[in-house]
Parts: structure tokens; sequence; C-alpha cells
């Protein structure tokens, strides 16, 4: 297992998509049960979309 943020990974799989995250969401931590070695593009994207979604529970608009 390994533990990264969420803007280390994204820099490292797929860089183009940082712009996607907030700063919070890039300081999420992640943890890796394979490590980098077996993850493509559409499980970060699984992953952006599971960290997006939580942080804007938190977010309250009016």
């Amino acid at each position: 297992m390994q533990q990264i943020s969420l803007g280390n990974l994204v820099q490292h799989v797929s860089p183009q998509w940082l712009h996607l995250l907030t700063s919070k969401e890039r300081s999420q931590s992640i943890v890796l049960r394979d490590g980098f070695q077996r993850l493509n593009t559409e499980d970060l994207a699984e992953i952006m979309e599971a960290v997006i979604q939580e942080h804007a529970k938190k977010s309250y608009y009016h």
C-alpha cells in the first residue's frame, strides 16, 4: 500500500487534469493498494470523481 496526495497522483498520471481540482482536493490523501504500477487514467478519473463529490458535500451555497 502506498499513500500519496491526490495532487501528486494527478501530476504523475495525468497532469493536464490538475486544474480541475481545488487546493483542498489536491491535498487529499489517497491510498493506492497496488501503487502506481496498475493505475491508469480511468482509475484516476474515478478517484478524482469520488474526491470531488466528497468535498462538494461539505460546500454550502446560498
